[in-house]
């Protein structure tokens, strides 16, 4: 049997002898989870574990009841000098896309997209986090949900319109807010019919803009076919998002900010594109 070399002898042991130095000091290494600070709240996250811990003034803190937060992101604007923000809750006890801010020192959670019982599944995945709005990126808007969210105040946004406007097949869905936040415009259907709808905070619609008879052949069913290829790709490959509503919404919305903008005059903001322009319904002084 060969016998190793004196130098060769040496250069083994030296290696045996890193080989147990180097576990002994990662053993002796504790793993120190991650933090995030945003004012008084406290956001860990552990590398074994997808949810987060949450903690505002060092007290545990779960928002509306839920116990799994999966992930919470600071907005600019603030609530008695505390950070506003939004957080992801799942589960049973989750409550979907909330917003959370102080109030009287305590914090205090508003629901934005609340779960979806009949696709929870498919919601935790992918969840609902806002479109931002083309050319306008402070503003969120959440399709589904009928509302939209300032990041830069913090205030959720609704409209005074007619009809049912949430959920995934809602005949009108709200695709922009006016530069002033007062007035939000609607693609809405109705048959064969499309338009969109410009509605104020309070005080119903404050214009209505008829869109040519081939702009669902045109432009919308093309989308809708997009978005069936993309979900239906996902589902192939077991991977990315799968809700092709939720995928034809944001292709809805991207268009809708390509070919829309917003331009103020006597009637106050409206909608021009597609070489038309919104106006006050008949008989409704503007």
């Amino acid at each position: 049997m060969l016998s190793l070399s004196f130098p060769l002898r040496r250069l083994a042991a030296a290696a045996s002898l890193a080989a147990a130095i180097v576990p002994a000091a990662q053993a002796q290494t504790p793993y120190v989870p991650v933090t995030k600070q945003y004012g008084d709240f406290v956001v860990t996250n552990d590398r074994h574990d997808s949810l987060v811990t949450f903690s505002f003034r060092k007290q545990g803190y779960w928002p509306g009841g839920a116990r799994e937060v999966v992930e919470v992101r600071p907005l600019k604007a603030t609530r008695e000098g505390q950070p506003m923000l939004l957080a992801f809750t799942k589960g049973y006890t989750g409550q979907g896309t909330i917003l959370i801010g102080v109030q009287n020192g305590e914090p205090l959670m508003r629901p934005i997209s609340p779960m979806q019982r009949d696709s929870m599944v498919r919601t935790e995945r992918d969840p609902e986090w806002g479109v931002p709005q083309p050319g306008r990126s402070e503003v969120l808007l959440f399709a589904r949900d009928g509302r939209a969210l300032d990041t830069g105040t913090g205030e959720l946004l609704w409209f005074d319109v007619p009809g049912t406007v949430t959920g995934d097949y809602a005949p009108a869905m709200l695709v922009s807010i006016s530069p002033d936040r007062q007035r939000g415009a609607y693609l809405a259907r109705k048959l064969t019919k499309l338009q969109v709808i410009v509605a104020t905070r309070d005080d119903g619609v404050a214009g209505v803009l008829a869109l040519p008879p081939d702009t669902y052949q045109r432009w919308l069913k093309p989308l809708s076919e997009a978005a069936s290829e993309q979900a239906g790709a996902a589902i192939k490959a077991r991977q990315g998002r799968t809700d092709s509503n939720r995928i034809q919404r944001e292709l809805e919305l991207a268009w809708f900010g390509q070919q829309f903008q917003w331009k103020q005059g006597k009637n106050g903001w409206q909608v021009t594109g597609l070489g038309l322009a919104s106006a006050p319904p008949e008989g409704k002084l503007p």
